[in-house]
Protein backbone atom coordinates (compact mmCIF):
# COMPACT_ATOMS: atom_id res chain seq x y z
CA UNK A 1 0.00 0.00 0.00
CA UNK A 2 1.25 3.41 -0.68
CA UNK A 3 2.36 5.30 2.39
CA UNK A 4 0.84 8.62 1.57
CA UNK A 5 -2.17 7.04 0.97
CA UNK A 6 -2.03 5.61 4.35
CA UNK A 7 -1.15 8.45 6.10
CA UNK A 8 -3.91 10.32 4.34
CA UNK A 9 -6.37 7.84 5.98
CA UNK A 10 -4.87 8.60 9.64
CA UNK A 11 -7.48 11.01 10.42
CA UNK A 12 -10.20 8.85 9.17
CA UNK A 13 -9.22 7.06 11.72
CA UNK A 14 -8.87 9.37 14.48
CA UNK A 15 -12.10 10.88 14.33
CA UNK A 16 -13.54 7.16 14.62
CA UNK A 17 -11.28 6.10 17.56
CA UNK A 18 -12.85 9.76 19.05
CA UNK A 19 -16.73 8.30 17.98
CA UNK A 20 -15.99 5.03 19.88
CA UNK A 21 -14.66 6.19 22.92
CA UNK A 22 -18.03 8.64 23.23
CA UNK A 23 -19.95 5.74 22.95
CA UNK A 24 -18.44 3.62 25.23
CA UNK A 25 -19.00 6.62 27.89
CA UNK A 26 -22.18 6.96 26.76
CA UNK A 27 -23.15 2.80 26.94
CA UNK A 28 -21.65 3.27 30.53
CA UNK A 29 -23.73 6.09 31.85
CA UNK A 30 -26.94 5.53 29.45
CA UNK A 31 -30.15 3.51 30.86
CA UNK A 32 -31.44 2.01 27.62
CA UNK A 33 -31.50 -2.13 28.23
CA UNK A 34 -33.20 -3.15 25.04
CA UNK A 35 -30.58 -2.37 22.80
CA UNK A 36 -27.41 -2.17 25.23
CA UNK A 37 -26.17 -5.42 24.59
CA UNK A 38 -26.07 -5.15 20.54
CA UNK A 39 -24.71 -2.07 20.64
CA UNK A 40 -22.39 -3.26 23.24
CA UNK A 41 -21.23 -6.00 20.74
CA UNK A 42 -20.93 -4.17 18.20
CA UNK A 43 -18.70 -1.30 19.32
CA UNK A 44 -16.56 -3.63 21.15
CA UNK A 45 -15.83 -5.73 18.47
CA UNK A 46 -15.15 -2.73 15.73
CA UNK A 47 -13.23 -0.56 18.23
CA UNK A 48 -11.00 -3.45 18.98
CA UNK A 49 -10.48 -4.59 15.96
CA UNK A 50 -9.88 -0.95 14.63
CA UNK A 51 -6.84 -0.79 16.94
CA UNK A 52 -5.25 -4.18 15.67
CA UNK A 53 -5.81 -2.87 12.07
CA UNK A 54 -4.28 0.41 13.02
CA UNK A 55 -1.10 -1.63 15.03
CA UNK A 56 -0.71 -4.88 12.84
CA UNK A 57 -2.88 -4.33 9.74
CA UNK A 58 -1.02 -5.05 6.57
CA UNK A 59 -0.19 -1.78 4.84
CA UNK A 60 0.13 -0.38 8.48
CA UNK A 61 2.57 -2.74 9.87
CA UNK A 62 5.26 -1.57 7.08
CA UNK A 63 4.86 2.15 8.08
CA UNK A 64 7.18 3.80 10.98
CA UNK A 65 5.28 4.52 13.93
CA UNK A 66 4.01 7.90 14.13
CA UNK A 67 2.94 9.60 17.54
CA UNK A 68 -0.40 10.39 16.08
CA UNK A 69 -0.49 6.42 15.19
CA UNK A 70 0.24 5.22 18.44
CA UNK A 71 -2.10 7.84 20.20
CA UNK A 72 -5.18 6.38 17.57
CA UNK A 73 -4.37 2.60 18.34
CA UNK A 74 -4.12 3.58 22.30
CA UNK A 75 -7.33 5.52 21.94
CA UNK A 76 -9.04 2.60 20.06
CA UNK A 77 -7.94 0.24 22.54
CA UNK A 78 -9.13 2.78 25.62
CA UNK A 79 -12.48 2.65 24.28
CA UNK A 80 -12.77 -1.30 24.26
CA UNK A 81 -11.51 -1.66 27.42
CA UNK A 82 -14.08 0.57 29.03
CA UNK A 83 -16.81 -1.44 26.53
CA UNK A 84 -15.25 -4.39 28.70
CA UNK A 85 -17.20 -2.82 31.55
CA UNK A 86 -20.60 -2.69 30.45
CA UNK A 87 -21.65 -6.54 31.69
CA UNK A 88 -20.37 -5.77 34.61
CA UNK A 89 -23.16 -2.53 34.75
CA UNK A 90 -25.79 -5.00 33.55
CA UNK A 91 -25.29 -7.28 36.83
CA UNK A 92 -23.51 -10.42 35.03
CA UNK A 93 -20.72 -12.70 37.16
CA UNK A 94 -18.56 -11.34 39.22
CA UNK A 95 -15.77 -13.70 37.24
CA UNK A 96 -16.90 -11.66 34.22
CA UNK A 97 -14.01 -9.52 35.46
CA UNK A 98 -11.20 -11.81 34.60
CA UNK A 99 -11.41 -10.30 30.74
CA UNK A 100 -10.73 -6.89 31.76
CA UNK A 101 -7.90 -7.90 34.47
CA UNK A 102 -6.19 -10.13 31.04
CA UNK A 103 -7.06 -7.34 28.60
CA UNK A 104 -5.46 -4.60 30.89
CA UNK A 105 -2.24 -6.36 31.49
CA UNK A 106 -2.53 -7.66 27.37
CA UNK A 107 -2.60 -3.87 27.09
CA UNK A 108 0.60 -2.85 29.34
CA UNK A 109 2.07 -5.78 27.18
CA UNK A 110 1.91 -3.99 23.37
CA UNK A 111 1.64 -0.52 25.05
CA UNK A 112 5.25 -0.68 26.55
CA UNK A 113 6.44 -2.86 23.12
CA UNK A 114 5.07 -0.27 21.01
CA UNK A 115 6.70 2.51 22.54
CA UNK A 116 10.16 1.09 22.79
CA UNK A 117 9.41 0.72 19.03
CA UNK A 118 8.23 4.39 18.59
CA UNK A 119 11.41 5.59 20.34
CA UNK A 120 13.62 3.28 18.30
CA UNK A 121 11.99 4.81 15.43
CA UNK A 122 12.68 8.63 16.33
CA UNK A 123 16.49 7.95 16.98
CA UNK A 124 16.68 6.32 12.91
CA UNK A 125 14.56 8.77 11.71
CA UNK A 126 15.42 12.33 13.63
Amino acid sequence: MDIDRLEKQLPIWNRLMYMALSSAVILLVANFEALRWVAWFVLQILTTSAGFYLLWGKGWKSMPLSKERVNTIFGCFLASWLLLFIPWILNTDLCFFIFPLAYTIFLIVVYWRTRKKLSDAEEMFP
